[in-house]
C-alpha cells in the first residue's frame, strides 16, 4: 500500500428513517407479480455458485430495452462502479475531469480516490447550460462528465448539445450520466456508434426502483467495452442482482407506466411554482425538485417535525426533495404552501 496520503473527497450515505425523500428512490416497491416472480426465482438459484462473469443474458436483456447490441454493455455493482471504472482509467496525479457545479458528489469522491485533479463549470438551476462556453472550459480535461438530468438541479442539455460537445472534443473521453433519463427524452445513447470516445452510464435504482439490488450499465461502442470488461472486478454482479434485473427487466413497460405517474407527480410541483413568494421551486427533467429560498430553514424545520428526510446541502440555499407518493405528495406541497405564506409553525 503506498505511504502518499490522499485527500478523499468522502461521500455521505443517505439517511433511512423517517418519509424518506432524500435519495430518489421509487415511492414503492415491486408489485406482487414481480415479487412473486422473484421468489420463485430463488428456488432455482445457485447460490454456491459464482455468477457467469460474461453476463450474457443480463446484457441481452438490457441492450434489447434500450435498444444498443449486447456487446456494447457492461453490467455493474449500481451506475457508480462503471463510473469508477472510467475515472479511474483516466484520472492520475496530473490529470483532470472537467464538470458541472453542483452535479453528483461521487465524481469528487473517484477523482481524489485516484489522485486527479476535478475542474467545475457553475450551471444554476432553471437555466440552460452555455455548451460553447463549457466546451472551451473543458477543451483541455483528461475527461469530460456531468449528469444529464442534472442531479440535483433537474436541468437537462439537449441531446444536440451533447453533440456540439463531442464534435468538438474527440481526444477524450466524454461521459454522460444518465442515471435519471427516463423521467426526460434526450438521451445519446443513439449517438453511440458515431461518436468511439462518448461513454453512457444508466442505472435501474431510479426507474426501476430497484436501488436495493445495485445494478447499473456502462454503454458505449462495443470495442470500448470490450477493453474495459478486461479492467472491470470478476463476478461485480452477483448472481441474485442478475436474476432480479433479468426479471425487473422483462417487465420495463410497467416501470415505464411508474416514470409516467411520477412525472404526473412533479407537474404537481410545477403548478405550485408560480405561485410561491419566498421559495423557487425549479422546474425538472427527473424524479425530484430543487428548492431554494431564503426561508429555506423554516421549510427544512417544518419537514423535521413531520419526520420528512429532504436532502440538504451544507450551505447552500437550497434543499432537493424526490417526488414521492400521492401522499407524501400532498404532504410535502401542504408545508411549502404554508411555510410560504407565513413564518409560523406548521
Amino acid at each position: 500500500m503506498s505511504a502518499r496520503n490522499k485527500a478523499v473527497s468522502a461521500y455521505e450515505a443517505h439517511v433511512q428513517e423517517g418519509v424518506l425523500l432524500n435519495a430518489n428512490e421509487s415511492p414503492t416497491n415491486f408489485d406482487e407479480q414481480i415479487l412473486t416472480e422473484i421468489k420463485a426465482s430463488l428456488d432455482t438459484t445457485l447460490f454456491h455458485r459464482y455468477p457467469d462473469d460474461s453476463y450474457r443474458s443480463l446484457k441481452e436483456a438490457y441492450a434489447q430495452v434500450v435498444g444498443v447490441e449486447p456487446d456494447m454493455v457492461l453490467c455493474g455493482n449500481g451506475s457508480d462502479q462503471m463510473l469508477g471504472l472510467l475515472i479511474g482509467c483516466a484520472m492520475a496525479e496530473g490529470k483532470t475531469l472537467a464538470t458541472l457545479a453542483p452535479d453528483f458528489g461521487m465524481y469528487d469522491y473517484y477523482v481524489s480516490m485516484y489522485g486527479g485533479t476535478i475542474k467545475k463549470y457553475p450551471i444554476a438551476a432553471g437555466k440552460p447550460l452555455d455548451m460553447d462556453a463549457f466546451v472551451a472550459f473543458a477543451k483541455d480535461a483528461d475527461m469530460v462528465l456531468f449528469s444529464n438530468p442534472n442531479n440535483p438541479t433537474g436541468n437537462l442539455v439537449s441531446g444536440a448539445d451533447i453533440e456540439k460537445l463531442l464534435q468538438t472534443i474527440r481526444h477524450v473521453p466524454v461521459v454522460i450520466d444518465e442515471a435519471y433519463m427516463e423521467f426526460a427524452d434526450e438521451s445519446v445513447v443513439g449517438l453511440l456508434d458515431q461518436y468511439p470516445n462518448l461513454f453512457v452510464t444508466r442505472t435501474l435504482s431510479k426507474a426501476y426502483g430497484a436501488a436495493g439490488i445495485r445494478l447499473g450499465f456502462l454503454l458505449s461502442r462495443a470495442e470500448n467495452i470490450q477493453k474495459l470488461g478486461a479492467l472491470n472486478v470478476p463476478y461485480n454482479v452477483s448472481r441474485t442482482t442478475q436474476t432480479i434485473g433479468e426479471i425487473l427487466l422483462r417487465h420495463a413497460a410497467t416501470f415505464a407506466g411508474r416514470v409516467e405517474q411520477i412525472c404526473r407527480q412533479r407537474e404537481r410541483f410545477a403548478e405550485l411554482a408560480p405561485s410561491l413568494r419566498r421559495f423557487t421551486l425549479y422546474p425538472s427533467h427527473a424524479n425530484f425538485v430543487l428548492v431554494e429560498g431564503e426561508g429555506l430553514d423554516d421549510l427544512l424545520a417544518a419537514f423535521k417535525a413531520r419526520n420528512i428526510v429532504v436532502r440538504e446541502y451544507a450551505g447552500k440555499p437550497y434543499c432537493r426533495i424526490t417526488i414521492g407518493s400521492v401522499a407524501e405528495n400532498d404532504q410535502v406541497l401542504e408545508i411549502i404552501r404554508k411555510v410560504d405564506e407565513s413564518d409560523a409553525d406548521v
